[in-house]
């Protein structure tokens, strides 16, 4: 068995709380060795863009229906108008089917000290989001090019890329960047987040941490 291990310089730890509670848990057990390489891959990536990964077992994704009947309850702006949102994706019965193929799951955290970010506009300006999808991009285009052929990467709070997005009778403008969000596939990403050991503040008080999901 291989354990994954993630260090930080001591004035990094000391200065963070959100990487002190993420050294502290104990962590997935990655047991097989060109996993683990691919995950060491995927950290140095995220490490070069202030990211923390985490892997996770994806038997501890949880589907439930009360995640997905948040994007209704209250109503999003972005049901039934987006392709890659509820109702437009497939029913949570396959999602928890297709989950069963997946061995490691990483999630990325990205994050926003508050001093640059504009919380008036946040809902608004979705750079962050799309820094979060560019990097998340790249990750999953490891998993792909080491082999992992069904590997997948998802992103909170869905796509973000066009400002409407195309007719239903159109094709997508971006068919090979666009992802869904892990709430319209029924993954409570925040709890998923808290569950491994990150730190995520909502309302945010110190900084926003926006966080993706890559399964492969």
């Amino acid at each position: 068995m291989v354990m994954v291990t993630v260090t930080f310089k001591s004035t990094d730890l000391e200065k963070d709380p959100y990487l002190q509670s993420t050294c502290k848990r104990k962590r997935y057990v990655i047991d097989d060795k060109n996993a683990l390489s691919l995950f060491e891959e995927m950290r140095k990536v995220a490490t070069k863009e202030k990211a923390l990964v985490e892997v996770i077992n994806p038997s501890d994704i949880e589907v439930r229906e009360s995640v997905r009947l948040k994007c209704l309850i209250p109503l999003c702006e972005y049901y039934g108008v987006c392709r890659l949102c509820p109702p437009h994706l497939p029913p949570l019965s396959e999602i928890r089917a297709a989950l069963r193929f997946y061995h490691v799951g990483v999630l990325v955290a990205l994050k926003f000290p508050l001093s640059e970010v504009d919380l008036e506009k946040f809902h608004h300006d979705f750079s962050y989001e799309l820094k979060l999808l560019d990097l998340v991009h790249r990750l999953e285009n490891i998993a792909q090019s080491a082999g992992c052929r069904e590997a997948i990467g998802l992103v909170v709070g869905g796509c973000k890329l066009c400002p409407t997005c195309a007719p239903p009778d159109e094709p997508c403008l971006h068919p090979y960047k666009a992802r869904p969000s892990p709430e319209g596939l029924g993954i409570d990403i925040m709890g998923l987040a808290l569950k491994s050991g990150l730190i995520v503040q909502w309302p945010p008080k110190e900084s926003v941490v926006l966080i993706g999901l890559i399964l492969f």
